[in-house]
């Protein structure tokens, strides 16, 4: 849901030149967190979870695909376009410009919002969207990881889902449950090699745990600021020496 109002703002700001102030920040949070709430408390309700990959606790799959994929799906797929569409419209801007004999040039900061696009110059147009661009690039960087982290995520789960429930209605499970009636002593390594074609392989899982775990080093590689440490530094009231403030500052001022 963030990163689909992540996208959603910069579309907004490159192809609409609509200005996101205030207002969309506080719509942002009510949604952010609203509906994820919400998503969690529909699929705790009509679906349940419980310990079905060793200690890990996963949504079940009755009625999962309604509750919890589809609009997992629905919400990345809807980014995808979003991000697609607004890489588009760059492009077609870019080859514009180079097609254009205006000479305007570059400004310091972004030009207003307030100028319809069609009262703008190829060239114009390009130069505050390569801006926006300069200052939004981890943003982009940030939404692209998580989103194809989002698609493995819920094709990897929603195929073991569907291999899970073929196994109960076929014979795929006989060989494996055979073992476990014969083996007397270490039933479950002994009768490892029969359950293997019942789950998604081990590896694939692992990566999908690890990318998913990996998101919180991107996010403070990217969209980390020196600002948010001496932030709470100066909440917490702890002294912070002078040469550190001034590196901290030189920073966030080359940035």
């Amino acid at each position: 849901m963030w990163v689909f109002l992540r996208t959603l703002s910069l579309h907004l700001q490159i192809c609409w030149q609509i200005v996101v102030g205030r207002g969309f920040m506080w719509l942002s949070q009510l949604l952010g967190w609203g509906i994820p709430i919400i998503g969690l408390v529909i699929a705790l309700t009509v679906s349940g979870v419980s310990f079905r990959f060793g200690q890990t606790c996963h949504v079940n799959h009755r009625n999962s695909l309604a509750a919890f994929w589809v609009p997992l799906l629905v919400f990345a797929g809807v980014t995808v376009i979003m991000q697609f569409a607004t890489f588009g419209y760059c492009i077609k801007v870019y080859l514009a410009s180079l097609a254009s004999n205006s000479t305007t040039t570059e400004r310091s900061k972004l030009p207003s919002y307030t100028a319809s696009v069609r009262t703008m110059s190829p060239r114009q147009a390009y130069h505050r969207i390569r801006r926006v661009i300069q200052l939004q690039w981890r943003g982009i960087a940030i939404v692209l990881i998580i989103i194809c982290d989002v698609i493995f995520f819920a094709v990897v789960f929603v195929f073991q889902d569907n291999v899970v429930q073929s196994a109960k209605t076929s014979d795929k499970a006989r060989p494996w449950v055979e073992c476990l009636a014969l083996e007397k002593v270490d039933k479950k390594n002994r009768c490892l090699q029969y359950a293997e074609d019942l789950v998604v392989p081990l590896r694939t899982v692992v990566a999908v745990l690890v990318l998913l775990a990996m998101n919180g080093i991107w996010l403070l590689c990217l969209l980390g600021r020196w600002s948010m440490v001496t932030g709470w530094v100066e909440i917490f009231g702890i002294g912070m020496p002078t040469g550190v403030r001034a590196a901290s500052a030189s920073v966030e001022a080359s940035r």
